[in-house]
């Protein structure tokens, strides 16, 4: 209710006017006669002295430092959105103080206090001495009633300057100040002063509110400056007893509805207002005016309101540290918390208004996702060992941290600090953890790929490596499957997160350059201790790192191989409106395009159809993503961090009090990556375009290379199948030609392939094109003295070309006749066993089978001589007998001729002496013995493919997924099942094994997925199977 004629009419003197100036001292002077006369006992020379020993220890302020106290109090800050919303408040240990300027508060409540609190202000000097006079007489005689003696100014005084005592001491200083300042500020300028420190008592949420437009915003829900008429007088009627009259209790809001009478009554007499507003404003029910209880921002967002506290003091920490000349990296630790903490100070009591790069609705919305219960475990109650002692862990929820970061800017968009503050209080988006396999890209790929060690389809070895592990010796890192896999591309060492390949590549690059390149990525937290951790490069790290500075390093891909620094605090303005701080963006070229572009690729094929692929079930079909899956050891650390062209975003879950996380949660992070975008593509397609697309560099081409050495093919490549073709950076594309292969004969003794001596027979043989290992494998002694429950050879041994050859010497002489020969039927087939030969030199035997022509034929090489035992797959009722071959090629007399229970036509004497070079076409196969010790058969040969394997399914189990299938006719002659299986369920399919039974079983936590067979025999492979999908 607002009147024009309540701001228009003024006291008899209008502001700016004075009278003629009294000088200080004659004022002084006329209070110390006053008190010298009310004390009888002081006279002349003796109340001047008195006088000035009351005043004698103030000291003489200069009007700069009266400014500071007046002017420069403690206010509240402000933090607000990108938009420039409002957040909310910056922490004021409950108290609220907002500063305006006197222009922009109500003329009614300007006259309201002026009629209540000091109807003279625009006419006395700082002092009315008939009010003090009054009140002192009040004061000595001891009235039951004491009317208000000081001035406005003097009130602003006693709050600002002095201390609270009631003494004549003070009240003497109080009166000195009091005209010093009439004489040093304008009328306006004091009453903007008192205005914004006046105590009004309590807000709607119990906040203390100081100064004019806290209070209208508190008591009100408006700015000062649109106060009505009944609002004004209400409030004018608080500084006297705010508590007492505080509208949010009913006794008080009865008193103060009285004192409000009291306050209209006061404009009305001093014509401010008319008796008809006096009379409008009595009916008016202000209850319908209060302001509602609010949630402050520290209980609606206080990870996020924490973090732009803890944020803005450290830059404007860091900025006055610059301009002092002063080095950050030279502060010691415990001085530059000291110093912060200082900062934090004057940021919760300067009013500063602080501007951030947060999202509303996008911060809102993870918010949200973070505190639903439903996207997360149930509570756990777990044992942990710390400090030699068992402690219990009761009901421990499963945390979750994440920052989402603006690819171009480095803005911060919006981040979850946990599930509950009032749980945990620690912020997981910033808190330290160690990254797992999240680190490979930016510590091995990223720097290998900028220094042309290597390029998506080079190849990497993963094959056991001993590691130097201080005092204790070596270490032997493992793959989370516990297998080694052999030569593989980089891409599908990162595709499967293999760890060994990351290693040695880790180590090529040299770890202090390859955390040199971490750094220069903004990350803060490593130490000189991780130069000498080679399983660094997988999360060993020695304070690991936090979600932000993972993702700001991840952002650098997507900023075609710029670094450009998280930032969350865009500009701060001081209360007065000058912005003292305000972020410039600064780009720092880190890799080529064409290295962040292969990057970015390489991470395409891990969502795609490697470890991270859960994650496409959580986004929207078509959006063009990279990112990479960390798993710590123990299951304690779970991570995934991904980017789209516009946006990185890194998840974090796991425990604060570290344990193994169940597999049902382990695809956690892709789950909350995946919800988070869904709701930043919904809500504002600025932020991340759902259509946008990586942009190729110039620079990268395709080339086809041999797998296994990384050079142009060589025929021998072309021969093996061993050829890949992969994205290159141009420079870095080949221009040899393989050497790594070579044809050569081999020959198998135990687990371990040798070089054929020059005298071993052909068929003890294996003659074939081999690759050269590009390192030298660590021995089977050596493995097994550091793990034995490991396998000692990568999955394609069998491929490597030796070192060295067979080391076991002839012994002069033939060897004896096998002894023992029985022969059994055994299914279909025939099954024959014998006593192992025990002569040192022997190769292995020959088998020969009885013909129906008469004679004996050689229809087998068993090329162990550890193994006794051959099955023939046609079930003969002919005679059989088994020879033993030493490293020269002589070969025994035959052991005795052993038949299936019937007469063998024919000459039933084998010859004395076999012929070694009878090995007749189509009867004899030439497989090199199983390690371990299992029979060796010779699959017949096929004149064409197998028919398609049929009746394909596959189904969940326990372990993982078995698949199963119809076996194939005989008359396919089949001798393996080749098993495909692709994530996705559609493309990308892999090899996964090759079996001889027609069942497998996939380990796997992978939910679904899809299968095709095919059928190997001697002539080739079937096409493949129907595709069968999980059920």
């Amino acid at each position: 209710m607002q009147n024009k004629d309540a701001s228009a009419k003024r006291p008899r003197r209008k502001i700016g006017q004075r009278g003629r100036k009294k000088h200080p001292v004659r004022v002084v002077l006329a209070y110390c006669f006053l008190l010298g006369f009310m004390g009888l006992f002081l006279a002349g020379g003796v109340a001047t002295g008195y006088i000035a020993a009351l005043v004698n220890d103030e000291p003489i302020r200069s009007k700069e430092e009266i400014q500071e106290l007046l002017f420069s109090k403690f206010q509240t800050g402000f933090a607000y959105y990108q938009d420039g919303s409002l957040i909310g408040q910056l922490r004021a240990k409950g108290e609220d103080r907002r500063m305006v300027k006197i222009s922009e508060i109500s003329p009614a409540l300007i006259n309201a206090i002026i009629a209540t609190e000091d109807k003279y202000f625009y006419e006395h000097n700082g002092i009315v001495i008939q009010s003090t006079l009054r009140g002192t007489i009040q004061e000595l005689t001891k009235q039951s009633v004491i009317t208000g003696g000081s001035t406005l100014t003097q009130q602003l005084i006693k709050r600002t300057i002095l201390s609270p005592e009631v003494s004549h001491k003070r009240k003497a200083k109080e009166i000195l100040h009091a005209i010093r300042i009439e004489r040093m500020f304008s009328k306006n300028q004091i009453l903007e002063a008192y205005m914004n420190d006046v105590y009004f008592g309590k807000d709607a949420n119990g906040s203390n509110i100081y100064g004019v437009q806290a209070a209208a915003k508190g008591i009100f829900g408006k700015d000062a400056s649109n106060l009505d008429l009944a609002e004004a007088s209400y409030l004018a009627g608080l500084p006297q007893s705010p508590m007492a009259y505080s509208p949010f209790n009913k006794e008080g809001y009865r008193r103060g509805l009285e004192r409000q009478k009291m306050v209209l009554e006061r404009m009305r007499e001093n014509n401010y207002i008319t008796a008809a507003q006096q009379q409008q404003v009595l009916s008016t029910n202000l209850q319908a005016h209060l302001a509602k209880p609010e949630k402050r921002a520290y209980a609606e967002h206080p990870f996020l309101m924490m973090e732009i506290e803890e944020r803005t003091a450290e830059v404007l920490l860091d900025q006055k540290l610059a301009n002092e000349g002063r080095d950050k990296s030279q502060i010691g630790r415990n001085e530059y918390r000291q110093l912060l903490e200082e900062q934090r100070r004057q940021i919760l009591q300067k009013g500063y208004h602080v501007y951030t790069t947060v999202h509303k609705e996008i911060n809102t919305a993870m918010e949200k996702i973070a505190a639903n219960p439903k996207n997360f475990g149930s509570n756990r109650t777990y044992s942990v060992t710390r400090g030699g002692k068992k402690e219990k862990i009761e009901n421990a929820l499963e945390e979750v941290g994440a920052t989402l970061i603006d690819n171009k800017t480095g803005a911060i968009i919006g981040m979850m600090g946990g599930r509950d503050f009032n749980v945990e209080q620690t912020n997981h988006a910033t808190a330290s953890r160690q990254p797992g396999s999240a680190m490979k890209p930016i510590a091995a790929y990223a720097p290998a790929l900028e220094l042309g060690i290597l390029q998506p389809g080079s190849p990497i070895d993963d094959s056991p490596v001993l590691l130097a592990d201080g005092s204790k010796g070596t270490h032997l890192p493992l793959n989370w499957d516990r297998k080694y896999h052999g030569m593989m591309s980089a891409r599908e060492a990162l595709r499967q997160s293999w760890n060994v390949p990351a290693i040695k590549t880790y180590l090529k690059v040299g770890i202090p350059t390859a955390l040199n390149y971490v750094k220069k990525m903004g990350v803060t937290t490593l130490v000189d201790s991780d130069n000498y951790a080679a399983t660094g490069v997988i999360g060993g790290l020695a304070y690991g790192l936090n979600s932000e500075e993972i993702t700001n390093a991840f952002s650098t891909f997507a900023n075609d191989g710029n670094f450009v620094d998280a930032y969350m605090i865009q500009k701060i303005v001081d209360s007065r409106g000058n912005t003292i701080y305000e972020h410039n963006v600064t780009p720092v070229k880190v890799f080529s395009p064409q290295t962040a572009y292969l990057m970015t690729d390489m991470m395409r094929t891990v969502v795609n159809s490697g470890t991270g692929a859960s994650v496409r079930k959580y986004v929207p079909k078509g959006v063009d993503m990279a990112g990479k899956t960390g798993t710590t050891n123990d299951s304690y650390d779970l991570w995934f961090v991904g980017y789209t062209p516009d946006v990185t975003l890194g998840v974090w879950t796991g425990y604060d009090v570290p344990t193994t996380i169940p597999g049902s949660a382990q695809r956690r992070p892709m789950e909350i990556w995946g919800k988070v975008m869904t709701e930043v593509f919904k809500i504002d397609s600025k932020v991340a375009d759902k259509s946008a697309k990586f942009s190729k560099p110039s620079g990268i081409v395709s080339a086809t290379i041999d797998s296994k050495s990384g050079m142009l093919p060589s025929e021998l490549s072309k021969q093996t199948g061993h050829v890949i073709t992969d994205l290159f950076n141009q420079r870095f594309v080949p221009t040899k030609v393989d050497d790594s292969h070579q044809k050569v004969r081999v020959v198998q003794v135990g687990e371990v392939l040798y070089l054929a001596q020059e005298n071993t027979p052909d068929d003890f043989v294996t003659e074939g094109v081999f690759f050269k290992s590009p390192e030298p494998l660590p021995s089977s002694d050596q493995i097994s003295a550091k793990n034995s429950r490991v396998g000692t050879k990568p999955a394609d041994w069998a491929e490597r070309m030796p070192e060295k050859e067979d080391p076991r010497v002839a012994v002069d002489g033939t060897p004896s006749a096998p002894s023992g020969v029985t022969i059994a039927k055994s299914g279909s087939g025939t099954t024959l066993t014998w006593n192992a030969s025990p002569e040192q030199d022997v190769l292995g035997y020959r088998i020969y089978r009885a013909s129906a022509n008469g004679g004996f034929e050689k229809i087998a090489t068993v090329k162990d001589p550890k193994t006794t035992t051959y099955t023939d797959a046609k079930r003969s009722d002919h005679g059989y007998y088994v020879t033993a071959v030493d490293l020269s090629g002589n070969e025994s007399q035959a052991s005795s001729t052993s038949g299936a229970g019937v007469d063998i036509p024919g000459d039933s004497n084998p010859p004395v002496q076999p012929n070694p070079d009878h090995n007749q076409p189509g009867t004899e196969v030439d497989p090199i013995a199983p390690p371990d010790g299992g029979q060796t058969t010779p699959p017949p040969v096929a004149t064409s493919a197998p028919s398609k394997v049929q009746g394909v399914s596959a189904s969940k189990t326990a372990d993982g997924i078995k698949v199963s299938w119809k076996k194939g006719p005989a008359k396919d002659h089949i001798v393996a099942y080749n098993v495909y299986y692709a994530m996705n369920g559609t493309t990308n399919y892999q090899l996964m094994d090759s079996v001889s039974e027609p069942s497998f079983v996939l380990t796997t936590s992978e939910p679904g997925g899809s299968f095709y067979i095919t059928a190997v025999n001697t002539y080739g492979e079937s096409a493949p199977s129907a595709h069968a999908k999980v059920k």
